[in-house]
């Protein structure tokens, strides 16, 4: 099997078991509490600001037979949630909504018909996505999201009928929305939070690293989160060097480590980035670096207090652990706990359709258990983000 990581995370599925911590995406097993097989299909869905993918999900034997993914169109008013919640409050959340819907049911479609299958066969579907995501994808104003302080002004239901959420009769089953936890940790974390416990750790970090990092600290039942604006640095850094978005931090690994990026972020030699591909870099890493501090600050716990750091996300599910210690992305003390725990969003709307009321008791308990940590107003952030600027020195 060809092993060469192609930056195409969602589509490819080789991390399941390159990295073997992908259990859920390939075979379920005992993975998910209360499984009972039953007729037909589902459809589990991981809708990012960037690319949203799409599983076909076997409700019988508990396996991902298909797999679709595709850039979400709503990138043409934007590439990050800001922008999007903008847009939408600007007067364009009909065209947003109708952007996403539109492209999901495409994408059921091609499924079926990959498979040979007919609409009825699809009897459930689950969706994961962060909060600016799910409100676009069921209409909801986004006036609240884009104002201090920043609260969610409307809870979404458990479930929905599949013409409310998409407005056409294609299929006609539940669709299993999970809900947010805070106006910039949503349903996605919610979903990754329910696949990564299962994984048996009672003291982990799950960081969620797309363009906007989602953190939650789980300590044996106490759930604290957190949001860093990390920003498109990473995305917009990739396709001049290959690799996608995690191979940006491999690149900037080896530069650093090399000398060729000084402690500050100096270029002073050849690099495939430029100098101002360097800084976004920085600042989005210290975003990230720096929320995490705080949440582990915030717990007491320090790096010898966690069991493991899992990193997903449409950057962190194939990122490489050395090197994002290697810019100082995680601390180093953490390196060795930290392990790529590959699309947990869409695992955990995979465990909402082998065991849907399980998933959804516990998904409240999450959203209820949930203690947010706004870094915009928090005294150390400041002094957290400056330090956490500079690279790590290997001379």
């Amino acid at each position: 099997m060809n092993n060469i990581c192609t930056g195409s995370c969602l589509e490819c599925g080789k991390c399941a078991v390159q990295y073997r911590a992908l259990p859920v995406l390939e075979t379920f097993g005992g993975a998910a509490p209360a499984f009972k097989p039953r007729e037909g299909y589902g459809i589990a869905a991981d809708i990012g600001t960037t690319t949203a993918v799409l599983a076909l999900l076997n409700l019988y034997t508990g396996k991902i037979e298909a797999r679709h993914s595709f850039i979400n169109p709503q990138a043409a008013y934007g590439p990050d949630v800001i922008s999007r919640i903008s847009a939408a409050n600007g007067g364009g959340l009909e065209e947003l909504r109708r952007l996403i819907t539109a492209a999901v049911s495409a994408g059921i479609a091609e499924i079926l018909a990959s498979r040979g299958l007919r609409p009825r066969d699809i009897k459930d579907i689950a969706a994961a996505g962060n909060t600016a995501m799910t409100y676009l994808l069921l209409g909801l104003p986004c006036r609240s999201l884009g104002v201090y302080p920043f609260l969610p002004e409307y809870r979404t239901e458990p479930v929905y009928p599949y013409e409310a959420v998409f407005g056409d009769s294609l299929l006609s089953c539940p669709v299993r929305i999970m809900p947010w936890l805070a106006a910039f940790v949503g349903g996605d974390i919610t979903a990754g939070l329910i696949y990564t416990k299962a994984m048996a750790a009672k003291q982990f970090l799950l960081i969620d690293l797309g363009t906007n990092g989602e953190m939650a600290l789980y300590d044996r039942g106490r759930l604290t989160v957190t949001s860093a604006a990390a920003g498109p640095a990473f995305e917009a850094s990739a396709p001049a060097q290959g690799g996608g978005a995690s191979g940006v931090i491999s690149l900037l690994a080896g530069l650093v480590r090399r000398g060729i990026a000084d402690e500050t972020g100096l270029l002073t030699g050849e690099s495939v980035f430029t100098q101002k591909q360097i800084r976004d870099l920085q600042l989005a890493k210290s975003a990230v670096r720096s929320g995490l501090e705080i949440l582990l600050k915030s717990s007491g716990l320090g790096y010898d207090g966690l069991e493991r750091v899992y990193l997903a996300g449409g950057i962190g599910q194939a990122m490489n652990a050395a090197d994002a210690a290697d810019i100082g992305l995680i601390p180093a003390g953490l390196a060795g706990k930290t392990a790529a725990a590959g699309n947990a969003a869409l695992g955990g709307a995979v465990f909402a359709l082998l065991a849907p009321e399980e998933t959804a008791a516990e998904a409240e308990k999450l959203r209820q258990e949930a203690v947010e940590i706004n870094l915009a107003a928090h005294p150390d952030f400041n002094e957290y983000f400056l330090e956490n600027m500079y690279f790590p020195c290997f001379s």
